[in-house]
């Protein structure tokens, strides 16, 4: 994969941060009790956004390619810190009933969405 993706950020005199890409702008923030502002998800909240929003992303695309009807699908994450690392644990919930081998290839698809394909494996920080 030769695609780059940009982001710029930047912060001011509190813990307000300002994100912009090519067409968005959004807001990261600390709570008021960590000397934030609360103006919007703290960091790590995005991160679980992100990695929600591509499953669900993924997951529909395949379900709409093979014309299964799902209808709304949810999923919740939780992040715990462990003394080896991290762990997420996703509950996946299709409002229509799909049949047992609909949900298991839906349920694999979303291991594989482009953000856990990132977080699955090493990556390199470089400053430019």
């Amino acid at each position: 994969m030769n695609d780059s993706i940009k982001l710029s950020a930047s912060i001011n005199h509190d813990f307000t941060v300002e994100n912009r890409t090519s067409a968005h702008v959004w807001f990261a923030d600390e709570p008021i009790e960590f000397g934030g502002k609360d103006e919007g998800p703290k960091p790590t909240e995005l991160f679980l956004s992100s990695l929600a929003s591509c499953i669900l992303i993924t997951v529909r695309m395949v379900a709409q390619r093979k014309e299964w009807n799902t209808g709304n699908i949810s999923i919740d994450l939780t992040m715990n810190y462990l003394e080896t690392g991290v762990e997420i644990i996703k509950k996946i919930s299709f409002e229509n009933q799909l049949e047992e081998a609909q949900v298991k290839r839906l349920l694999d698809v979303s291991n594989r969405c482009p953000v856990a394909k990132i977080i699955s494996n090493p990556i390199e920080f470089k400053f430019a």
